[in-house]
């Protein structure tokens, strides 16, 4: 190991000599950067001499800059990341003009072999979701995100700690460290928990009665559904009040009746008495004005008093029973008095149930 190390050593020394050479008439900082990351190499210092190198490769991208990365990597015991980069050296060589090949020396071969004595090495990371997770779940490794062709697949790491997090859109992170060794292959169950469930809105209030009458009709009609019935008992009292006020007159109009039925039959008598035939005397004349006045007061009383008895009687055996606040309640009834002819009436009643 030690003289593969000092033969790997005096190969980086040699490439960065000859590019410090080529650039000694115009220095520039990836020329800067390379050499204070071979120089750090050099000193065994891999962690600061390696992102040196990476950076120059940045800065000025190069093939032996690249080979060199790839090395330091490999030295620093990043055995996948050396892997990376020899495969990135190994797809750019074929590229290069065949002057640019021959000035790589025998690069390529080194870097085949590496590569084939690095695999052995490298160990992989197998990451698994749940069978519940959520679609959209997002992972990421050492907080690089992960495609999802990459879930379940051996995904090959650098020896050491990782971090893993696996996320469900909108729920909480779930974070897991672990701890691979050269060519261990471990595989990690991730956990997913899934976003709360939004809070339960409450149900809106029952709109008002001023917002109805602010709807207006339009809204109502719109929705197709028939106006709410009024609870039972609210035109209860204009019910009652009809049927006082029929009974009442009927029987003011069966009393009035019965008296001026009586005074009609007194007046008839006087006529019977001051009367022969159509002649009568002057008091007998006026017995049969007032007579015929009091039997059309009498009828007229008595047809009154039929019609607000038969009203009265009429509403309170139709009155409607008690309905549920759903019912839906169409009855109606209406009654009055009609005068008939010169000297009669008549009971009208109307209505629907």
């Amino acid at each position: 190991m030690n003289t593969a190390r000092h033969a790997l050593s005096a190969a980086c020394l040699s490439s960065a000599l000859a590019a410090a050479g080529a650039a000694a008439a115009a220095p520039d900082p990836a020329q800067a950067s390379f050499d204070q990351g071979v120089a750090l190499m050099e000193a065994g210092r891999f962690d600061e001499g390696c992102p040196a190198i990476e950076q120059s490769q940045k800065l000025d991208p190069r093939p032996g800059t690249l080979f060199t990365l790839a090395e330091c990597e490999a030295l620093r015991g990043r055995t996948a990341t050396a892997i990376a980069r020899f495969d990135e050296y190994l797809a750019l060589y074929p590229t290069l003009p065949p002057k640019q090949q021959r000035n790589q020396g025998d690069r390529e071969q080194s870097a085949r072999k590496q590569r084939e004595a690095l695999a052995r090495e490298v160990p992989g990371l197998r990451l698994e979701l749940p069978p519940d997770a959520p679609p959209g779940t997002a992972v990421t490794l050492d907080g690089r995100p992960l495609a999802p062709t990459a879930i379940g697949a051996l995904l090959p790491v650098d020896p050491g700690k990782h971090v893993i997090t696996a996320q469900a859109p909108g729920g909480p992170a779930f974070e897991r460290s672990v701890l691979v060794e050269k060519g261990e292959n471990k595989t990690v169950a991730l956990e997913v928990t899934a976003p709360p469930p939004p809070p339960r809105q409450p149900p809106p209030p029952p709109p008002s009665e001023s917002a109805d009458g602010a709807a207006g009709g339009t809204g109502s009609g719109a929705a197709g559904a028939p106006p709410a019935a009024p609870a039972h008992g609210a035109g209860d009292g204009g019910r009652r009040v009809a049927v006082y006020l029929a009974g009442g007159l009927g029987l003011t109009g069966l009393v009035v009746g019965g008296v001026t039925g009586a005074l009609a039959m007194e007046r008839k008598g006087v006529v019977d008495r001051n009367c022969a035939g159509a002649a009568c005397n002057r008091e007998g004349k006026t017995a049969a004005d007032a007579m015929k006045a009091l039997g059309l007061a009498s009828t007229i009383a008595f047809g009154v008093g039929i019609a607000g008895a038969g009203a009265a009687t009429v509403l309170l055996l139709t009155e409607p029973k008690p309905t549920s606040a759903g019912a839906s309640g169409g009855a109606w009834i209406a009654a009055g008095v009609a005068p008939v002819g010169s000297g009669g009436a008549a009971l009208d009643v109307r209505g629907a149930w």
